[in-house]
C-alpha cells in the first residue's frame, strides 16, 4: 500500500514541477504543464482539510483529557474535604487531614495546569505548522500566477498593482 503524502510532500512536488519546468530563453520565466500544476494544487486543496480535521480531532481529544483531569481533581478535592470533616474531632488528625488535602489540591491543580500548558503548546505548534504551510502555498500560487501573467503579457501597471493589493501579508 502506498504511503499517504503529507502537505509538505505535496508542496515539495508542486515546487519541483515549477523548478524543473523548461526555462524561457533570456528570461526568468518558465513553461509549466498546466494540468500537472493544477492537479498538484487540487491535490493540496483536497487533502489539506483532512489534515486540519485530524488536528482538530487531536485538539478535541486534548480538551477532553483536560476536562477529565479537572473532574478528577474536583473529585479528589471533594474526597479530601469529606475526609477532613470526618477527622475534625481529633486535632492531630485534623491537622494531618488539612495538610494532606492542601497537598492533594496543590498536586491536582499543578497537574491540571501542566496538562493545559502541554495542550496549548501542542495546539500552538500544529497551528504554526498550518500557518507556515498555508503561507508557503499562497506565496507559491501567487508567484506562479504572476509569472504566467507576465509570460502572457497580461500584466500592466494597473494589473501589477491589483495583484499586489490582493497579496496576503507576510508572516515574517
Amino acid at each position: 500500500m502506498a504511503e499517504e503524502l503529507t502537505t509538505e510532500d505535496r508542496l515539495a512536488r508542486l515546487r519541483e514541477l515549477i523548478s524543473s519546468a523548461r526555462s524561457m530563453p533570456m528570461s526568468a520565466s518558465c513553461v509549466v504543464n498546466r494540468s500537472e500544476v493544477l492537479a498538484a494544487i487540487d491535490d493540496l486543496a483536497t487533502n489539506l482539510p483532512t489534515e486540519i480535521d485530524e488536528a482538530k480531532a487531536v485538539i478535541e481529544d486534548s480538551k477532553s483529557r483536560v476536562t477529565a483531569g479537572e473532574a478528577e481533581a474536583a473529585r479528589i478535592i471533594s474526597e479530601a474535604n469529606e475526609h477532613a470533616l470526618e477527622q475534625a474531632g481529633h486535632s492531630a488528625q485534623v491537622r494531618y487531614a488539612e495538610e494532606r488535602a492542601e497537598k492533594i489540591i496543590s498536586d491536582a491543580e499543578a497537574d491540571a495546569e501542566e496538562l493545559r500548558r502541554e495542550v496549548d503548546m501542542f495546539i500552538d505548534s500544529r497551528m504554526a505548522g498550518f500557518e507556515s504551510v498555508l503561507a508557503k502555498t499562497a506565496s507559491q500560487v501567487r508567484t506562479a500566477r504572476h509569472r504566467l501573467a507576465e509570460r502572457n503579457g497580461v500584466i500592466d501597471d494597473d494589473e501589477d498593482q491589483r495583484v499586489r493589493a490582493t497579496e496576503l501579508p507576510s508572516l515574517d
